[in-house]
């Protein structure tokens, strides 16, 4: 086997691999949508933009995996996109007072750019730059988590941010990495290796405020669980 051949198979590898994980990391936000529908929390706490971006940068991604042919891209995207959908709805559900109209206007918005997005992908832009667009987005979904960042900063709840869905964003991109890397795409390198920085950010900023909550003197007749949102 020669050796491009033997770095392609691994890189295909590492692709079903970031498939599996990337799975994962899109069902994260299961755990605090049902803290939402059981009232454990508000709908503030719920993931609302992220899960915007996350979608948007799905749609690109299916339609980039599909023009090159790569099936670990518009697989691992079309699930997500899926799944994405469906979580924004329930977003929408709980947080319109007017639920079933401005949902409906609301995802029919959604599978209009989608569809504007397939028709420019296809028709009008060069692969290369539906590229670039999916890298745009992606970085907007990695950098949304920053938001949680602010809030554990003002709070001091290090629950704020689920680090099981932190550790799964991670490692997915940590695949992706080496995904890209062997097949030789800048476009799948850059956002991933954004997405490990940003990774590595939010597990400095949790575990210090985990370590600074350890230390921090019990007061007895005092739940300090009081604050825990997720």
């Amino acid at each position: 086997m020669a050796e491009d051949e033997l770095g392609l198979l691994i890189g295909n590898i590492f692709g079903w691999i970031g498939t599996v994980l990337s799975v994962y990391f899109f069902l994260a936000p299961a755990v605090p949508f049902y803290k939402l529908i059981r009232g454990q929390i508000k709908i503030n706490d719920a993931p609302g933009v992220l899960l915007i971006f996350t979608f948007l940068n799905c749609i690109l991604w299916l339609n980039y995996g599909l023009l090159l042919d790569k099936p670990q891209m518009y697989l691992t995207n079309g699930i997500g996109s899926a799944i994405t959908l469906v979580f924004i709805t329930i977003f929408l559900a709980y947080f319109s007072k007017q639920k079933i109209y401005l949902t409906a206007i609301f995802l029919l918005c959604l599978i209009i750019i989608m569809g504007v997005i397939t028709y420019f992908s296809y028709y009008v832009i060069y692969y290369k730059y539906v590229g670039n667009g999916a890298n745009g987005f992606n970085v907007c979904m990695y950098a949304a988590t920053g938001e949680k960042i602010y809030r554990v900063f003002k709070t001091k709840n290090y629950n704020l941010m689920p680090i099981f869905s932190i550790i799964g964003g991670f490692l997915s991109a940590s695949c992706w990495i080496i995904y890209g890397s062997l097949i030789f795409d800048i476009n799948v390198l850059i956002p991933n290796g954004l997405g490990v920085l940003f990774a590595i950010i939010q597990l400095i900023v949790y575990f210090y405020f985990y370590c600074q909550n350890k230390k921090e003197p019990k007061i007895i007749g005092t739940d300090v669980n009081d604050d825990k949102l997720i």
